[in-house]
Parts: C-alpha cells; structure tokens; sequence
C-alpha cells in the first residue's frame, strides 16, 4: 500500500484543472505535473495546494492581482509593418514574439491599419476574475534531476 503523500517543497504534483472566469465559461481545462515550492504556478493557486493529499477536489477564485494581472496599456504597442520580416504572415489574431530588455514577450496581433500593426502583450486572461477547479490527482517526491533543474519532468523523463 503507497503512503499518502501531502503537498510541501519538492513533491511533484499532478493535477487537474478547469480554469473558468468566475461565473462564466470554461477557458482552458487540462493536467499538469509541476514542482511545488519553485514558484512554477502562481503563488496564490501554489499557496492553496500546499499541505493537500491526493484525491483533493476544490476551488480556488482570484482576482486579475493574484491571477494573470490587470492590463497593462504599455503592452498595446503600435509597429511599423517595416519592422516585421517580409515574409512573415501577419494577420488579426496572429501570435508573435517580440524582442524587449527583460527577453521575450509573447503577442497577439489584434488591429492591422495601413503600415502599421498594432500588438498587445498583455496575457489574454488580464483583468479577468478566474476560478481554478483542481482535483490532486498524484504526489511523488520530485527526483535529484528535477530538483535540479527547478521543474517537474515528464512522465518520459526530461521534457523543456
């Protein structure tokens, strides 16, 4: 019979998830192995699972704050088409990466007017009030690679 491990500093955890705005829709549902203690999740979401045992169905709300954040409206740039490689498609709805001094920032094209392209870097979540639904589905201890590299691996071994 396998002791029941409780989620603290170095156990991997796996999982489920439903990540809903609050009192909406579903916006993305799933699994995921990750390792606690490493600030691999947000702290408020880490916070809730520490000291949890397999098997733990609950919900956990959060504000824009503690979740994906408010909008940030230095995020929404305007860039010349110029400054895009010719051959690069670019259409409303199109994911980019743009280079800034803290490396690089994921966006989305959301306006295309004449020469220039307008890009929001914001998280597409921003602003919103989510609710995670979360059920513990495994705890293990993390292992000597893992603990390492400061994540969970796959269950096929390294995985970045």
């Amino acid at each position: 019979m396998s002791k029941e491990l409780t989620i603290t500093r170095n156990k991997v955890v796996t999982i489920r998830f439903a990540l809903k705005e609050t009192g909406k829709e579903t916006l993305e549902e799933g699994t995921l192995d990750y390792l606690h203690g490493f600030k691999n999740l947000m702290p408020t979401l880490e916070k809730f699972l520490t000291d949890k045992k397999e098997g733990f169905k609950g919900k956990v709300e959060m504000g824009p704050r503690d979740a994906f954040g408010e909008i940030n409206k230095e995020l929404v740039m305007k860039i010349p088409k110029s400054e895009f490689e010719n051959d690069q498609e670019i259409e409303v709805g199109t994911q980019i990466e743009l280079e800034s001094e803290e490396g690089v920032i994921p966006a989305l094209v959301v306006a295309i007017e004449g020469d220039t392209i307008t890009v929001d870097g914001n998280h597409p979540y921003a602003s919103k009030h989510v609710t995670f639904d979360i059920e513990i589905l495994k705890v293990r201890d993390a292992s000597t690679e893992e603990l390492a590299h400061g994540h969970a691996h796959g269950g096929h071994g390294h995985h970045h």
